[in-house]
Parts: C-alpha cells; structure tokens; sequence
C-alpha cells in the first residue's frame, strides 16, 4: 500500500514538472517582448556590420578615373606627344612662369602656408615646353661633353637630374620645383640638390603638400618604380583627394593609378 502512495506521490509531481516546463517554453516563444529584444539584438548587429563597412569605404580608395586630367602620367616611360595648348596655362601672381589655370589657387594657398609657418617659397622651375626641355637638356649634354665625356656617357650623366624633351612632368603644367629662400640663398650653385630634403623646410613641404593636392612626386626609395632619383623639391598637382591617399598609403603615382586601373 505505502508502495503505490510513493508510486502516485512521484506520477503527480512529475506531471507537475512537465506542465511547468511546458508552459515556461510556451510562454518564453510567445512572449512579444521576447522576440522584440532579440530582433532589437539582429538589428543592432546588422547596423553596426553597415557602419563598419561605411566606415571602411570612407578610407578606401577613392572613386575616380585613372584619365581624370589631374592624373596624366608623363615620365621616362610615357612621353607626353605633344605641347598642351596656350589656354590651359596661366601665369602663377608675381612671377613670370607659368602652371595650368586649376592648380594656379591651389598652388597660392599652399604657398601662403608654407610662408606662415616660415618657409616663403622660391619657384625654380614649373611649366616648361617640349621645345625648352629640349634646349635645357642639350645645354646640358654640352657641359658634360665639354669636360670630356663621349656623347652617350654625357646624355646618361645629364639623364640623372634633367628628364629627356617629352618625357618631362613639368610639359602638364601641374608639376614645378620649390624650396625655400633660405635654401635658394645659401646655395646658389647647387639648388636643386638631394642635400634639401634633409632641410626643415623640405620636410615641411613634405608633409603638408596633400592639404592643398600636392605631392613629393620622387620621393626616395622609389626609384625603380618612377625611374627619376629622388627629388625633393619636385611637387606634382593630383587633387586633394588623390594626393591624401597617395600620402597615407605611401604610393608613387604609378602605384596609385595601378590600384585605380585594377579596381
């Protein structure tokens, strides 16, 4: 007898225990609250992954085309054919040389700020003809010649600090050669020499130039990929937005439009 108490004692407790746990679940699927946070859960999640992927298109690269006019590539290995017309140039203020119109604004800003921070800028160079390239180039392989060298050993030697006609940034209009007057005083003979980038005013140069859409466009190191030695005084106009990714990235001009070409 005390046998089958026990035994129903246990059955009504069991049968407790499963209505309990069966009316938790049920009441757990179907609770609206319930459901409400973990699709709350799925949303957040799925706004942050967006903003995540937002946030990594912001520093991609940027959407422009590789034959945007501010990206032309002209150098050892890709000749410019022939002179860009009269129209597209303009005289830069208080000088008697010249740069494409566009960058005219962005040069002067750049220029003003290098002034304020000390630096007043002295230009050696910027637009120069296929024809003027070709008569600096000639004068040169003279020198060279002169002191004894045979024709080809001076047209390589001059190859190491002039570019040959056609082949020269500074045909675009959006290249020219700066330092500072301090440097441009001191060293009146030997200007345009690789001693300036280790000059305060270089690295200033350096490391503002993308703020107004410049930059070093022969920096050192990278020479096998722009085929020029390193040169720190030559800038090169590709736009603000070019110019920061070039510079947070490290890329010559070549590597970038490689990267615009392939994406």
């Amino acid at each position: 007898m005390k046998r089958y108490l026990k035994i129903g004692i246990l059955s009504i407790v069991g049968i407790c225990l499963i209505y309990g746990i069966n009316r938790f679940v049920t009441r757990k699927v179907e609770d609206p609250n319930s459901q409400e946070v973990v699709l709350n859960k799925t949303t957040a999640k799925s706004n942050k992954k967006q903003q995540n992927k937002s946030k990594k298109a912001d520093k991609g690269l940027p959407d422009v085309s590789s034959k945007d006019w501010s990206l032309i590539l002209v150098g050892p290995d890709q000749p410019l054919e022939k002179d860009i017309s009269s129209d597209q140039l303009s005289y830069i203020p208080n000088t008697n040389m010249q740069l494409d119109k566009r960058v005219i604004k962005s040069y002067e800003q750049f220029s003003k700020a290098a002034s304020q921070a000390g630096y007043p800028l002295v230009i050696i160079s910027a637009y120069r003809s296929i024809s003027e390239q070709e008569q600096i180039f000639n004068e040169r392989v003279a020198q060279y010649k002169n002191q004894g060298m045979d024709d080809k050993k001076a047209k390589n030697k001059t190859k190491e600090t002039s570019t040959e006609p056609g082949h020269s940034e500074h045909h675009t209009g959006l290249a020219l050669d700066i330092v500072d007057e301090n440097w441009q005083q001191s060293y009146p003979q030997t200007v345009l020499e690789e001693g300036f980038g280790k000059e305060d005013s270089a690295k200033w140069l350096a490391e503002h130039a993308s703020d107004y859409g410049f930059i070093l466009r022969y920096p050192k190191g990278k020479e096998d990929i722009t085929k020029i030695n390193y040169e720190p005084w030559h800038f090169r106009y590709v736009g603000k937005e070019n110019a920061k990714y070039i510079e947070e990235n490290e890329l010559t001009l070549e590597e970038y439009l490689d990267q615009l070409n392939e994406k």
